[in-house]
């Protein structure tokens, strides 16, 4: 099974958990962009002639709308990374820094992809 079967798979299967807390209450952050990671070749250049072993690129959530429960943490520059989906994010707003946080991902397409909601 290709790794983005079980990455649909995997969020699919979570997204059937059934959420006893109003997301109403709790911190939101709506995402301003989705990245996905992509590992490149062996000696690959950037403009500054220094080697580089990966690059984000813009993409859009590979997973039907809905609300999935997620893990949260902070990754390079700007971004955070959603643990085990091979998605980054960046937010409209600030959203602060730790090591990892519960939290449910709703995604919704449109221009914002989705919102994450803070569970910590």
């Amino acid at each position: 099974m290709s790794a983005k079967k079980k990455l649909a798979l995997l969020l699919l299967l979570v997204s059937t958990i059934s959420f006893s807390q109003s997301l109403d209450d709790l911190d939101s952050y709506d995402i301003e962009k989705v990245y996905k990671k992509v590992e490149l070749d062996n000696e690959t250049l950037d403009e500054d002639g220094d080697e580089i072993e990966f690059i984000f690129v813009e993409t859009e959530f590979d997973v039907q709308r809905g609300k999935y429960e997620i893990e949260l943490t902070d990754g390079p520059g700007d971004l955070y990374e959603i643990i085990d989906t091979g998605y980054f994010v960046t937010f409209r707003s600030y959203y602060g820094y730790g090591y990892s946080d519960e939290c449910i991902l709703e995604v919704t397409g449109g221009y914002f992809p989705g919102t994450i909601y803070k569970l910590d």
